[in-house]
């Protein structure tokens, strides 16, 4: 899976006449799914995973070392990004649809929304979220009852786009249980709980210095942390 980060980029602005969805059309297909149910989602990693291997490095190097891992920063930076989304979603709910990739034996991987399935875990209330599901074209029997999306302009409107706003995607290849890889765009209503990796590991160093027998749990994540604070003096 990993090796589609290397495939092209396609960036587009909403509304395009370029569709990369018409060629990728030919192999594979797009549906919508309002109500995704998380129960088919499979994860490599569970939040309580996540928390164990934060406190392991955190014993086991202290916070210097810890920080000072470039290979650490992808998972530092989820610590304070799931911490900023959990509590965004209770707020206004889930406003990016994920991208369910079909692993052709009836289950899904998230290509978005994997770290928004940890946040999901301390809200066992949230059962389904709304979310593109990809698949093969002849797979495409199985989802007649979601609403196919076949061009980018479906597609940037199911995500209720504004005019203007950039669109980012990755696809696979001909052979892929899956068409679609990962995409993103920006938005204004997440912009506030999305900061830059590096700056997300500044928040959390500064945080664990100002609280340095914190335990990284699950139940730790359940309140919100004021990162504004360790903002205000990077």
């Amino acid at each position: 899976m990993i090796m589609y980060w290397n495939n092209p980029l396609t960036q587009l602005t909403w509304p395009a006449t370029d569709d990369p969805f018409v060629e990728h059309n030919q192999t594979h297909c797009l549906f919508y799914n309002p109500t995704a149910g998380l129960d088919r989602i499979v994860t490599n990693q569970k939040l309580a995973d996540l928390c164990e291997w934060a406190m392991q490095w955190l014993n086991h190097d202290g916070l210097a070392g810890f920080v000072a891992e470039p290979q650490c920063y992808y998972d530092i930076a989820n610590l304070v990004k799931l911490n900023m989304w959990l509590h965004d979603i209770r707020r206004q709910g889930i406003v990016k649809p994920w991208l369910l990739q079909d692993l052709g034996n009836g289950t899904f991987q998230a290509g978005t929304g994997d770290s928004r399935l940890k946040c999901l875990e301390r809200m066992p209330e949230i059962v389904t979220v709304p979310a593109f599901v990809s698949t093969r074209l002849d797979q495409a029997h199985l989802y007649t009852h979601l609403e196919p999306v076949t061009t980018f302009d479906q597609f940037a409107r199911l995500c209720q786009a504004e005019s203007g706003q950039q669109f980012l995607f990755r696809f696979t290849d001909a052979e892929a249980t899956y068409g679609l890889f990962w995409y993103e765009y920006n938005s204004a209503l997440t912009r506030a709980v999305t900061p830059g990796q590096d700056e997300a590991v500044k928040l959390f160093t500064k945080y664990m210095q100002e609280f340095p027998g914190t335990e990284i749990t699950p139940e730790w994540f359940d309140q919100l942390v004021d990162w504004n604070r360790y903002r205000s003096s990077n």
